[in-house]
């Protein structure tokens, strides 16, 4: 099992993107992506497409979680808040 000790979270601009973001920063810090071992972006699938195309030769995981209204790339999103 891989440990990352260093996550980048990007989001889109959607406000519940920016959300998402504001509680993950919160609850487990950030780095900028070019110093994480992962990265995990927020947003729809056209966001997951521009972060991966944005970290093109670099051998850094990015992991989509869905914060927009076409995921069919992303996994679901559970705010910590609503469980």
């Amino acid at each position: 099992m891989t440990e990352y000790r260093s996550i980048a979270f990007v989001a889109s601009e959607v406000p519940q993107a920016q959300d998402a973001l504001r509680e993950l920063n919160s609850r487990y810090g950030g780095v900028e992506p070019e110093k994480a071992d992962v990265i995990i972006a927020l947003g729809g699938d056209g966001f997951m497409l521009e972060t991966l195309h944005r970290n093109l030769g670099r051998a850094t995981p990015i992991y989509g979680m869905n914060q927009g209204s076409v995921g069919f790339l992303m996994n679901e999103y559970l705010s910590l808040i609503h469980i």
